[in-house]
């Protein structure tokens, strides 16, 4: 194992997330915004194409956001059964970092569907407060998350995520459930002052990934650029640590 895997390893083990550096082509990131791009643009969604090409990504996410959000919506989720999906996370030599550094076994890991979190310019509304995944997916017993940008850079400029190193090594822990403006869903997890303080806010290149372990807690940074923000969320569990295999916890992109 070389050095760079060493220092991403201790990383996850310690902090409870490390961040992968040029993990996914910038070819095989625009596969995926193409593949978002294709359902948005279905119907009279889609913009017209620009110079005999395919519409514009960012302009044919506002303009469908502003129409309907939930059209938006709709698209980041069926990304989950793109060609597209499956080229990006499938390339062998990603999964072997992965393992090397997780430690996860490759016949014990399950993918969920992908999915696109889609954060328009200055709206917090759909913006994430302090959590853990495991909140989310509270019948798995081990998790882990990837989160990645897709159409861009994220930055503490522009916006992105950030964390809370260590927090995972308190495992689960309380959360308050509850609506955010009316409809989208909370699990905010109780974080301390002390804890708070320690909060790191990530940059991302394109064709970087985080790979953070399913209780590090973590939020959303606002969108703070004039473009909207998609990101991609892979969530893989461990099949093993679960008392039996269930079919629909694995293939619903929705969390329950």
């Amino acid at each position: 194992m070389n050095a760079g895997v060493v220092d991403l390893t201790k990383s996850y083990s310690e902090n409870g997330y490390a961040i992968l550096k040029e993990a996914f082509s910038e070819k095989a990131l625009a596969a995926v915004g193409q593949a978002l791009l294709c359902t948005l643009a279905q119907g009279d969604g889609g913009l017209a194409p620009r110079d005999g090409g395919e519409p514009p990504l960012n302009e044919t996410i506002l303009a469908t956001d502003a129409r309907n959000h939930g059209s938006v919506y709709a698209a980041a989720q069926s990304v989950g059964t793109s060609a597209a999906a499956y080229q990006l996370v499938g390339k062998p030599e990603f999964l072997d970092l992965l393992l090397a550094i997780t430690g996860a076994k490759l016949a014990e890991l399950h993918l969920m569907p992908m999915y696109l979190i889609i954060q328009m310019p200055s709206d917090e509304r759909f913006d994430y407060t302090w959590h853990q995944d495991s909140s989310y997916y509270a019948w798995c017993n081990e998790l882990l998350t990837l989160w990645f940008p897709v159409n861009r850079a994220t930055n503490r400029e522009t916006g992105t995520i950030s964390v809370i190193p260590g927090s995972h090594r308190q495992g689960p822990r309380s959360s308050e459930e509850y609506l955010r403006h009316g409809f989208f869903r909370q699990m905010e997890s109780q974080v301390d002052e002390d804890e708070s303080k320690q909060e790191q806010i990530l940059d991302l290149a394109l064709g970087d990934c985080c790979i953070m372990e399913g209780n590090l807690v973590h939020r959303s940074v606002g969108n703070r650029s004039n473009s909207p923000r998609v990101a991609g969320l892979v969530r893989m569990a461990n099949n093993a640590r679960q008392p039996a295999y269930e079919r629909d916890r694995y293939y619903c992109v929705h969390k329950s």
